[in-house]
């Protein structure tokens, strides 16, 4: 799953060289609408689901496309719609545009998504059948589950170079460390990310929106950065990729020493595959929502109000 994630978000970035995008809206009518899944992992339950639309190999970018989901349960010979979702445009910032929708799935298993695009200025919808599978349970942390407690390095304990593989960290995102958050009696925004070294170029972005968000909500709640990599950064990446290119190699799964090589004790606490993650911690230690992949102020601001 976590190669076909990164080959999917890969194709949508492809003509984005790392740097937000303009959002100018594509040719109406012009070359193949192409809808792409772009998160790497969907569960039963409420799930927050990310897609990209690419056109003749360049990721669209239209506030104003309309994005209809149709959900089918490949179980139920009936063939009835099981649930409907519009897809919102969040890609204010990001390197490339973000549509989300928020479906609710009630059974594990395959499921087909008919996603109906229609961008500005085109007289109808294109319409694209997509399999999906649905997983039971998640190895990631889910919404209900308590956050795991982990140190993680802040300003007072760790030279400031050694925070984050991007340049000059923002100070404000590493002022607490996780477990002493959770003991704060404040909410926690928690976003793991490495912007050095980000193979979906929306690890930086993030990290951005972060700083922003912190800005408004920093007397509220805890804003922290989780870097991905141990410092040196360079190396841990290189170890990490090693690993993960000796397993392909073999045509097996990687050990659980691979899977950790080159990890912060943050990242490998939180049992992740892929990044950047964020995640809405309550003041009280619950994961109340979780966001995989590029994440907007627009999407975040509501949710951090309510939390």
């Amino acid at each position: 799953m976590f190669r076909k994630y990164m080959f999917l978000i890969t194709v949508v970035l492809v003509a984005a060289c790392g740097q937000p995008t303009a959002a100018t809206p594509p040719a109406a009518g012009a070359g193949d609408l192409t809808p792409l899944v772009i998160v790497s992992e969907l569960t039963v339950g409420a799930n927050r689901m990310a897609l990209g639309i690419v056109q003749d190999g360049s990721p669209v970018n239209d506030p104003a496309a309309k994005i209809h989901l149709k959900f089918y349960d490949r179980a139920d010979t009936s063939a009835a719609v099981k649930t409907e979702a519009d897809a919102a445009y969040f890609g204010q910032g990001l390197p490339a545009a973000v549509y989300v929708a928020y479906p609710t799935f009630d059974r594990a298993g395959e499921w087909d998504v008919v996603v109906e695009t229609q961008l500005s200025g085109a007289a109808k919808p294109v319409s694209k059948r997509l399999r999906i599978e649905v997983l039971e349970t998640t190895t990631t942390p889910n919404i209900g589950q308590a956050a795991i407690a982990v140190k993680t390095p802040t300003i007072a304990d760790t030279p400031v170079e050694q925070l984050s593989s991007g340049a000059n960290p923002n100070p404000a995102l590493y002022q607490i460390s996780l477990d002493a958050a959770f003991e704060s009696g404040k909410p926690t925004v928690a976003l793991f990310a490495t912007p050095g070294y980000c193979r979906t170029a929306m690890c930086g972005p993030n990290v951005k929106v972060l700083g922003e968000l912190q800005e408004t909500f920093g007397q509220q709640m805890n804003f922290i950065h989780v870097e991905i990599y141990k410092f040196p950064f360079d190396a841990s990446f290189t170890a990490q990729a090693d690993a993960y290119n000796a397993a392909v190699k073999d045509n097996r799964a990687m050990t659980e020493e691979e899977q950790a090589a080159g990890f912060s004790e943050g990242m490998r606490a939180w049992n992740l595959a892929t990044e950047p993650w964020l995640f809405l911690i309550d003041k009280n230690g619950v994961i109340q929502e979780r966001f995989e992949g590029g994440i907007t102020i627009e999407e975040l601001t509501p949710k951090l109000a309510a939390l």
